[in-house]
């Protein structure tokens, strides 16, 4: 980017949002960085690193690209204001599917808007320091790949969001850009609806051990060095195949833990209603 890019953060006293302008803020000769927030303990946590806090109404025109780093639930009725400022040709990026998916995320045709989402660090990725082995989230230092798709809008102004979502994420090795659906496929339905599930089903399965009189720091490392293992092994990563016994067990867990219709939740319909009843948990459709 030869010229500087202004981008706002909107909620950016949140969790997300503080995470995004830490990396930000640190590309002051390629970034011109506002800060929007609207909470009492959001603008003091800004002011509390030494930032400004700038209106909406100031700064969203004033922005080549603006960040929705608010939570999905209120994208809807946030976007709606937060669009109307927008300058035509900028863009908008949100940091999760969910609400343009479900059509709640107000648009204009003479923006771009973006959604993207980091991959957090994985345990297969190389990290050099200490600080950055232990940043499980991302952010922090720890090597990570992020996802991107183009809800609407023009190519060009896209790739400068891409750019842009690289030094929110930062280090990023790979911003991999799809459709918006191939997102949400990954977030909710692998990662949360399968993965979160089931990884969930392990700590309460350590619980259970722990409970038994097995020392908890043992299932723990039984359990993790497994994971780490078997994924390898499953994702075509290590050159090798479990034993025969641990198919037959994988046979076993399939009718004792899994449903044997498990793999709807890779049904286009079941993949709306999973993303209207997280959005409105208060009316549910599945």
């Amino acid at each position: 980017m030869s010229e500087k890019v202004k981008v706002t953060v909107v909620g950016a006293g949140g969790k997300m949002g503080t995470r995004v302008t830490n990396n930000l803020a640190k590309h002051v000769d390629e970034i011109e960085l506002y800060f929007v927030e609207n909470s009492e303990f959001g603008v003091k946590a800004i002011r509390d690193r030494g930032f400004d806090v700038t209106p909406a109404e100031v700064a969203v025109p004033a922005a080549d690209i603006t960040v929705l780093a608010v939570p999905d639930s209120v994208i809807k009725v946030v976007s709606e204001g937060i669009v109307n400022l927008l300058r035509p040709g900028t863009a908008l990026i949100i940091l999760d599917p969910a609400a343009a998916v479900a059509k709640e995320l107000s648009l204009r045709d003479d923006c771009t808007f973006a959604v993207t989402h980091p991959c957090h660090p994985s345990y297969f990725l190389d990290q050099d320091t200490y600080e950055s082995r232990n940043d499980y989230f991302g952010g922090l230092g720890g090597k990570q790949d992020i996802v991107m798709a183009l809800i609407q809008g023009d190519e060009k102004v896209f790739e400068q969001a891409r750019k842009v979502s690289e030094i929110m994420f930062e280090p990023v090795v790979n911003s991999y850009v799809m459709g918006i659906r191939d997102i949400a496929f990954l977030e909710p339905t692998l990662v949360e609806l399968l993965g979160a599930t089931c990884l969930y089903a392990m700590a309460e399965t350590v619980n259970e051990a722990e409970r038994r009189g097995i020392p908890r720091e043992a299932a723990i490392s039984f359990l993790a060095g497994h994971i780490y293992n078997l994924s390898a092994n499953f994702l075509g990563i290590l050159d090798a195949k479990v034993s025969d016994a641990c198919q037959v067990a994988i046979g076993l867990g399939n009718r004792l833990v899994l449903r044997e219709d498990w793999k709807k939740i890779w049904d286009d319909t079941v993949l709306d209603n999973v993303i209207a009843t997280m959005l409105h948990p208060e009316n549910p459709k599945i």
